[in-house]
């Protein structure tokens, strides 16, 4: 018998062995998912699996774990998220035209009130100033001379008056003469840091041009929006504690409340100030208030309690002296690192710590107690 042979006997062998077996059959699976066995109905094999909550139900009430929670008083925070400002920002500007001389201020440095920023070139203002004194002082010679001739009864009083007119005249002129040469030197309006020089040395600068932008940062202030529904709860007492992305925190007093509402938003920008000595908080810092608005009643939960009903809205599930579920909306007032404060819970309640998930509002289930769960 040659090999072929042989290899076609021992082929047809193995063949019968695995049929023999019995490892095909109708209810194996296939890369783990079920298929229908030979003897089930289409019917059968197309009905889904049923939940285990729903074979629960069907055998009796579920059973979840409750705590009993008692509220306490707790304050009640509103969080927003603003950015620091400052009171304070003006661009100084050139009040009369001329070449800048000297540009003395240096963007990002700090100036004191009445320093120097910039000077404009002279030209020959001194020149005109010192014509303007020395036409004051003829005017006001021919002025006595025409008191004197009026007194004696040689000149009219017409004369007299016109001598007045020309040294008046003079003097305005003389005044304006001065103020235009103060004006060729620009000063800090107030304390602050120069943010922004406009201008080079060489410059022209006509009247109204912008010569720097200085900004003060002392005290700092704190911007935010709050929603249409807590700004009820901000007065001119109200205070918040303030925390930078930078990780200074400080507190802060209220310093504004807009009187109408964002178009859009539908939310009131309120701004808090806070000392700023050492002027290191700048402008522009991503900012978190809490803003403290009062005690109510609260109680303390686990994250894990929460749930959301069919409209979505966030809150707990309790079961009530007819062994019923019932879901009650909440606002979280405060959190922390082991769990939240919920306000607009009833005072009392068994809250179901375990099991939330498998019930709906007006279930029955069977409470069982859990002592260990988290609680006010």
């Amino acid at each position: 018998m040659n090999r072929s042979v042989i290899l076609a006997i021992l082929v047809a062998a193995g063949i019968g062995v695995w049929l023999a077996s019995g490892e095909i059959t109708g209810g194996g699976r296939i890369d783990g998912a079920a298929t229908p066995a030979a003897d089930e109905s289409p019917a059968a094999a197309a009905a889904p699996e049923r939940p285990a909550a729903a074979e629960a139900a069907a055998a009796g009430p579920f059973r979840v774990r409750v705590k009993h929670l008692q509220a306490s008083p707790r304050s009640r925070d509103i969080v927003a998220r603003g950015r620091t400002g400052i009171r304070r920002m003006v661009d100084v500007r050139a009040e009369i035209m001329g070449r800048v001389a000297e540009a003395v201020a240096r963007e990002g440095t700090f100036v004191e009130k009445g320093d120097v920023l910039v000077r404009l070139d002279l030209r020959d203002r001194p020149q005109r100033l010192a014509e303007a004194r020395a036409l004051v002082a003829q005017r006001e010679l021919e002025h006595e001379g025409a008191e004197r001739l009026r007194a004696k009864g040689f000149r009219a009083r017409t004369r007299t008056a016109e001598a007045a007119a020309l040294l008046e005249s003079a003097r305005a002129r003389l005044a304006a003469m001065e103020i235009a040469l103060d004006r060729t030197v620009i000063r800090a309006p107030f304390a602050g840091f120069v943010e922004r020089r406009h201008v080079e040395l060489g410059d022209f600068v006509e009247a109204g041009d912008p010569i720097a932008r200085i900004v003060d940062r002392t005290p700092i202030l704190v911007i935010a929006h709050i929603s249409e529904r807590d700004i009820g709860y901000i007065d001119s007492r109200t205070t918040a504690r303030i925390a930078l992305a930078t990780g200074e925190a400080f507190e802060g007093r209220l310093d504004y409340v807009a009187s109408m509402a964002d178009e859009e938003t539908r939310t009131f920008r309120v701004a808090f100030h806070a000392p700023n000595p050492e002027r290191r908080i700048r402008s522009g810092i991503t900012a978190e208030l809490h803003i403290a608005v009062g005690a109510v009643p609260a109680h303390f939960v686990s994250p894990a309690m929460l749930t959301l009903n069919d409209d979505g809205e966030l809150g707990v599930k309790s079961v009530n002296d007819r062994n019923l579920v019932e879901f009650h909306r909440a606002d979280i007032i405060r959190d922390e690192a082991a769990g939240v404060w919920l306000g607009g819970l009833p005072e009392s309640l068994r809250v179901i710590t375990v099991g939330q998930e498998f019930v709906r509002d007006g279930d029955p289930v069977v409470p069982v107690a859990d002592a260990g769960a988290d609680a006010s």
